[in-house]
């Protein structure tokens, strides 16, 4: 049987300790249900992400040590997946949908008021940290096109006239653009 050093055994709490014990319960609960640990990876960064709002480095080490994995595996999960988020983001996450049918139904336009708007660019947050803009491949609403994810909640047939519109309603409710 190997021995454990204190110091290894101080790196291996430091490496947990982003988690919680909240985290962990869902996460044991997961992977119950999974033969391979691996099949769980998108999911267990859903729960972290679920409650630390993104993926740290320190969170994705202490995850792949709790499921026994490698890092870079979690790490190429996290980084493939456009849902899991490896920056910290917004309180209100807006995703205009890029896909081919909102570009010929005007995402270029809908995206650019957005980032007018909201004075930021792709992939950027506001600096009072409410609005994080990221526009998607496809959020499968073709037929409604274009379309707009504001956090879990599906905008349809969005027009440019519009958007003023959204981002005051969704700023009363979370906070001033301007901070």
């Amino acid at each position: 049987m190997t021995k454990i050093t204190q110091t290894e055994a101080s790196d291996t709490l430091e490496l947990i300790a982003p988690l919680t014990e909240q985290e962990r319960h869902e996460i044991d609960h997961l992977l119950k249900h999974y033969p391979v640990a691996a099949g769980a990876s998108i999911d267990a960064l859903k729960i972290i992400q679920k409650h630390q709002g993104w993926v740290s480095d320190s969170a994705l080490k202490a995850l792949a040590l709790h499921m026994k994995l490698p890092v870079a595996d979690l790490e190429s999960v996290a980084t493939f997946y456009n849902q899991i988020f490896r920056k910290p983001v917004g309180k209100v996450r807006i995703h205009p949908c890029n896909g081919i049918s909102c570009m010929l139904m005007g995402y270029r336009k809908v995206q650019q008021q957005l980032s007018q708007k909201l004075t930021i660019g792709e992939g950027e947050t506001t600096e009072n940290n409410i609005f994080t803009l990221i526009s998607h491949p496809c959020l499968g609403a073709c037929d409604k096109a274009p379309v707009i994810r504001i956090n879990d909640t599906l905008h349809e047939y969005v027009n440019v006239d519009e958007i003023d519109t959204i981002i005051s309603n969704l700023s009363e409710a979370h906070g001033n653009i301007d901070g």
